[in-house]
């Protein structure tokens, strides 16, 4: 299981790259994130032997493929530090930044032309093996180390910030995270490189998969909330159709965007809700006033007589006094001055005004509601 975590967590980074792409290309606040993403993505699939093996084919010299593949990964380690610290509005750093980048890619390309000729930039397990320095790998390893370890604590520094919704305190910890597990497996490649023990390279490949697949996560967890509040707008608005459907026949001027069906669907869907919501609570304006007290007193005791967790009755009672103002209206009753106060208190913010119509809508479905609105039909025969 843990040989296919690194191939596991690479394919999570790069569905999140592809999800993420339209926004990210689109929106400038989003296009750091995302061009980080798609660098730790790069840097980490330069790695896996596919790549490497097409990349051979292209470059006559592995020599050259590894010495590339280390630069990249400091443009990438330089990308991901600048986006944490401009996040973090710390852009000051910026230059420093890429500063260091730019000086630790010169001192790499210098060590690697002045070793003796070599077949590959790996940690040789011998001396006899010819390869780069040591310092080679300490300056590159050192880099990681610090970049990594300042974006991860920076990321759950930030996170504690009461300001910040739950989705990005939450997603900037799992990124957070992830980066700090790559700090870890920087240690663990000094510590190989100090030794030459063969206890540590086994755990690179799992540690860079788990590193992925946390990262991946940290990223996705706000779009994936946004998705998840998009669908609940959706359901929200279809499960308050029916009720809206018969206010807004009996109070047509209630509606604020008549309109096609198809300039309708192009409204963002939390904008089609608040509307529906509002046309639904103008409409139970319009027709609180053909409810009369001795009905609005009927209906309580419908409901009272019906088994009603006690949560729910003010939602059966509205929906009953709505029923009896549709039928006073389609019946040509006359309205009259009201001074009953049926359409309640109101909702202190909109996502408590949308749950109370829901209960409303629910209510006005229910078998309470249905036999109340058969008894009106009856009573008018």
């Amino acid at each position: 299981m843990l040989t296919g975590l690194e191939d596991a967590g690479i394919i999570a980074l790069w569905a999140v790259v592809i999800v993420r792409a339209p926004q990210g290309i689109r929106s400038r606040e989003q296009r750091p994130l995302w061009f980080a993403i798609v660098m730790i993505a790069l840097a980490m699939s330069m790695h896996l032997d596919p790549v490497t093996a097409v990349l051979a084919r292209l470059v006559p010299s592995a020599h050259w493929i590894d010495l590339a593949t280390h630069l990249f990964s400091i443009v990438d380690g330089a990308a991901v530090l600048w986006f944490v610290l401009q996040a973090a509005r710390r852009r000051r750093r910026t230059a420093l930044v890429f500063g260091a980048a730019v000086a630790v890619m010169v001192v790499l390309v210098f060590l690697d032309v002045a070793a003796a000729p070599h077949a590959r930039n790996q940690i040789a397990p011998s001396p006899d093996i010819p390869s780069v320095p040591d310092a080679y790998w300490w300056i590159f390893f050192a880099f990681h180390l610090t970049a990594d370890t300042t974006c991860g604590l920076v990321c759950w520094r930030h996170s504690r910030r009461g300001s910040i919704r739950p989705s990005l305190r939450y997603g900037l910890r799992l990124f957070g995270t992830g980066i700090l597990l790559a700090s870890l497996l920087w240690v663990l490649k000094l510590a190989y490189l100090g030794t030459r023990s063969s206890v540590f390279a086994p755990l690179f490949s799992p540690l860079t998969g788990a590193e992925a697949l946390f990262i991946s996560a940290g990223v996705a967890l706000p779009f994936l909330m946004q998705v998840q509040a998009l669908l609940r707008c959706h359901t929200s608005h279809r499960r308050l159709a029916p009720l809206w459907r018969d206010l807004a026949a009996a109070a047509p001027d209630v509606v604020l965007s008549p309109g096609s069906r198809l300039r309708a669907a192009a409204v963002p869907i939390q904008l089609r809700l608040y509307r529906r919501v509002i046309e639904i609570r103008d409409a139970m304006i319009v027709l609180r006033s053909y409810v009369t007290e001795a009905t609005a007193d009927q209906i309580r005791r419908h409901v009272t007589d019906h088994t009603i967790p006690g949560h729910l009755a003010d939602a059966h009672i509205t929906a009953c006094w709505l029923a009896a103002a549709l039928h006073s209206r389609r019946t040509g009753q006359i309205p009259e001055a009201q001074t009953l106060n049926l359409t309640g208190d109101g909702a202190h913010d909109l996502t408590e005004e949308i749950s109370y119509l829901l209960r409303i809508a629910a209510a006005y479905r229910s078998p309470v509601v249905r036999n109340y609105r058969a008894s009106l039909s009856g009573r008018h025969h």
